[in-house]
């Protein structure tokens, strides 16, 4: 199997990159990573050029496994588990499947109040 390669920003800032991080270190999935820093200007003077260059979006995190390319935390889970179908990286029973996805996209798009309390 080609190497999963999980490009990240930093663990305490970007709860976004940390959550396929923590999902791959704890299921035991192997992986190499890379922190790109969120703030920094690139040779270009744009900032994450170097981000840029590497996620379609933009943004972290990003997953690359040999051609694929997938960027997006949950889209990054869904992916994993297809692949590693025996870490159960989602319930199997397609109703709880449900309700876990909801509740994982609720937490992901909401808490706009405390988003702005806690950036």
């Amino acid at each position: 199997m080609e190497t999963l390669h999980l490009i990240i920003g930093n663990k305490n800032y970007s709860s976004w990159s940390f959550r396929p991080w923590l999902a791959m270190r704890h299921s035991g999935i192997p992986f190499e990573e890379t922190v790109m820093p969120l703030d920094v200007e690139g040779p270009d003077g744009v900032l994450n050029s170097a981000i840029k260059e590497r996620s379609p979006s933009g943004r972290v995190p990003v997953l690359t496994h040999g051609e694929i390319v997938v960027w997006e935390s949950l889209a990054i889970l869904e992916y994993l588990n297809d692949i590693f179908p025996e870490k159960r990286l989602w319930p199997d029973f397609i109703g709880t499947r449900a309700v876990a996805r909801a509740v994982c996209h609720e937490m992901h798009a909401g808490f706009m109040a405390l988003r702005a309390e806690c950036p």
